[in-house]
């Protein structure tokens, strides 16, 4: 039974490898209950990393409860859903691999990563598994492992321009720069206006000091999808080192109005906002 299932949803992989980030899935993928009977047919998409599906599926469904909590940074309450869900479906791939996304958020890791790692065994093939176990890797301080993630999700999904720009931010913390521009030029190569190529290119720029040079790949950037909120970080200390303090100030603010972002986990509010108060006082 359990092979029939990873059967089924490596037909989602297959069609999934190759389709942005933001497309909905092709409408092949069937839930199976515990006696491997198929009781909803939807489809697969992703935003700011959480799975949704689309369709009426109970299981689809319920997932869809908890991604929009998600998405309003409940990642507790989320959590709860999908565990009450998961006794009923042990093998939906959206609720481990959603659950996975709460407790990383919730850094609680060590869960986070038992769930990526059954998410994992149900469908190897899935690159985004392997972002956010290398993503963990690496918030352990273990680069060597979180490349060897990083590099698979590659193999696995070229065409997956973020892989790219999370491979050269190891490079980056660890100023190896040219290293790291060739990884954030790979993925502008295939698209020109990537919001996290140009973001990793400024970044550059600003560890050289070389801050108006950052700024003008900053002002480059389309921020109407998705992109890496720490753009506005590099914009606010770029601008506060060029005694643009009014414009500091509105970077610093906007980056606060995401209080819920990855940036966050790693970075405190409390320093921002005094950044900001700082800044506010400057232009006074």
């Amino acid at each position: 039974m359990i092979k029939k299932h990873i059967a089924i949803m490596l037909i989602f992989i297959s069609a999934a490898l190759n389709v942005p980030a933001t497309a909905a899935i092709p409408d092949v993928i069937y839930h199976l209950n515990d006696k491997g009977e198929a009781i909803g047919r939807f489809s697969i998409y992703s935003k700011n990393d959480i799975l949704f599906c689309t369709g009426d599926d109970p299981a689809g469904t319920e997932n869809n409860r908890a991604a929009e909590l998600m998405l309003q940074g409940e990642f507790a309450a989320a959590s709860k859903l999908l565990e009450n869900a998961l006794i009923h479906a042990p093998l939906f791939l959206p609720f481990r691999y959603n659950l996975g996304i709460c407790f990383l958020y919730l850094k609680r890791l060590d869960e986070a990563m038992m769930h990526f790692t059954k998410a994992k065994q149900l469908v190897p093939e899935y690159d985004k598994i392997y972002l956010q176990t290398g993503y963990i890797h690496d918030r352990k301080n273990d680069e060597a492992r979180a490349l060897e993630d990083f590099r698979t999700a590659l193999r696995l999904n070229p065409a997956e321009l973020n892989t790219y720009i999370l491979i050269g931010d190891i490079y980056y913390k660890r100023n190896q720069a040219s290293l790291a521009r060739r990884y954030y030029e790979h993925a502008l190569k295939i698209n020109p206006s990537y919001p996290n190529g140009l973001l990793g290119l400024a970044k550059i720029h600003f560890q050289k000091e070389e801050y108006i040079k950052a700024i003008v790949l900053l002002k480059s950037i389309d921020t109407s999808g998705e992109y890496d909120k720490s753009l506005h970080f590099y914009y606010a200390e770029s601008s506060f080192k060029l005694r643009d303090y009014r414009r500091a100030a509105e970077e610093y603010e906007m980056l606060l109005s995401f209080r819920t972002d990855r940036f966050f986990l790693v970075n405190s509010a409390h320093l921002i906002k005094h950044k900001l108060d700082l800044s506010r006082r400057f232009i006074e």
